[in-house]
């Protein structure tokens, strides 16, 4: 049974209950002690690279504070109902912000407040289990794409072919909540397979938290079809061009929590290292803390400021080259703030797909020429999960297949 507490927390709050460097710190420290001794006592698959104890962060070197970046604000105007008409107003000001930063925040985008806050609850209630609980729920061997994934098990930075070094965060990854188009075993493609693989739920330890995630799930599905059918304005195109090729996605949601820790990182060691998202579009819902970075034109790191009761929408890479490089993927991450280090952070990625066999062709204007070939979204997508995923003898970079 929930702690009466824990009913009782404003949103605004959910990062700090365990303020400075007291609980979190002491159980960081002691959930590490444990996971190794797990790992050398019954052979999880799932390799998570020993952290050493300089890895343990306060502050990102030389992650200094900046002015935030000027993200547009777009107000959805509460018109989010798949198939109705899109503001022509809303559509330039979304195109307009795609070609300069590809991120851009929304308001008014009609996702009831109780959903997100119980996502929110329910994403906490589950990093603060035991170290034990967590691991039961683990990817169950490298490669698995969803459930708990135990801190330094990543590094983003890989994804752009460089030998970045692990992240400072552990995560718990949710894929379709609805069957599959088709049965798995009519799937020839192992990687088709694992997007559609079953997900792993806490449901002895906290039999609320499968229900909440699902419904934050749908609506961020719903949401990111409606974003998709704004897309299509913007690039002139019909309302419903990318219906088609979205109706059967593969979307994931990220539970990404940044414990406050206290000692300096190895040099370049970020909460999140620099990278750009895979596929369409990611929706982003954190708790209100400070870290995300994006780096402008220039190649200055900016931070971008929260948006109360809104969205952070960025780019993937997949929208960037189907928008024939008209649209931007932005390189972002995620720091410590120098300023206020020692709290922790939450956030809710929700990294929406085109259908796994959706072929993606470049849109092209007049007189324009496609910039790059023809490529399935699915294989595209597994090419860039492979490359994050700390894996020893593993290459560090595959390149799509042409469709």
């Amino acid at each position: 049974m929930r702690r009466d507490h824990r009913q009782r927390r404003d949103h605004r709050h959910l990062a700090r209950r365990c303020p400075g460097r007291s609980c979190a710190h002491r159980r960081h420290r002691h959930d590490q002690h444990l996971l190794r001794r797990r790992r050398s006592a019954d052979g999880v698959h799932h390799r998570v690279e020993q952290r050493p104890p300089h890895l343990d962060a306060l502050a990102v070197r030389g992650a200094t504070a900046r002015p935030p970046v000027n993200v547009a604000l777009v107000d959805l105007g509460g018109h989010v109902d798949p198939g109705s008409p899109v503001d022509r107003e809303v559509a330039r000001a979304v195109d307009a912000a795609c070609r300069e930063l590809g991120f851009v925040r929304i308001v008014g985008h009609g996702v009831p407040a109780d959903v997100r806050r119980d996502a929110m609850r329910a994403a906490l209630d589950f990093f603060d289990l035991p170290i034990e609980a967590r691991l039961a729920v683990a990817m169950p061997e490298v490669g698995y794409p969803y459930g708990y994934n135990p801190f330094s098990a990543e590094a983003l930075e890989r994804s752009l072919g460089t030998a970045g070094v692990v992240d400072l965060k552990e995560t718990f990854n949710i894929g379709p909540i609805d069957p599959p188009p088709r049965p798995l075993a009519e799937m020839s493609d192992p990687d088709e397979r694992a997007v559609y693989a079953s997900n792993r739920w806490p449901d002895q330890h906290l039999p609320d938290f499968r229900p909440a995630l699902e419904r934050y799930y749908r609506a961020m599905a719903g949401l990111s079809a409606r974003l998709m059918e704004v897309f299509a304005v913007a690039l002139g195109l019909p309302v419903d061009h990318f219906a088609g090729l979205i109706d059967r996605h593969g979307s994931a949601l990220r539970l990404a929590h940044y414990p406050a820790l206290d000692r300096p990182p190895l040099p370049g060691q970020l909460r999140a290292g620099a990278h750009t998202d895979y596929g369409t579009l990611t929706v982003l819902a954190t708790d209100g803390e400070p870290g995300l970075q994006v780096r402008d034109r220039a190649g200055t790191w900016l931070d971008v400021e929260p948006v109360v009761d809104g969205f952070v929408v960025n780019l993937g890479d997949l929208m960037e080259r189907w928008t024939n490089d008209r649209w931007r993927s932005t390189m972002h991450r995620v720091v410590v703030p120098e300023d206020d280090p020692g709290r922790r952070r939450l956030s809710l990625p929700f990294f929406h797909n085109a259908n796994w066999d959706a072929r993606i062709e470049c849109l092209t204007g007049p007189g324009e020429s496609p910039r790059h070939p023809p490529v399935l979204a699915g294989a595209h997508l597994m090419s860039k999960f492979r490359s994050t995923v700390t894996e020893p003898g593993r290459p560090d970079r595959h390149d799509p297949p042409v469709a």
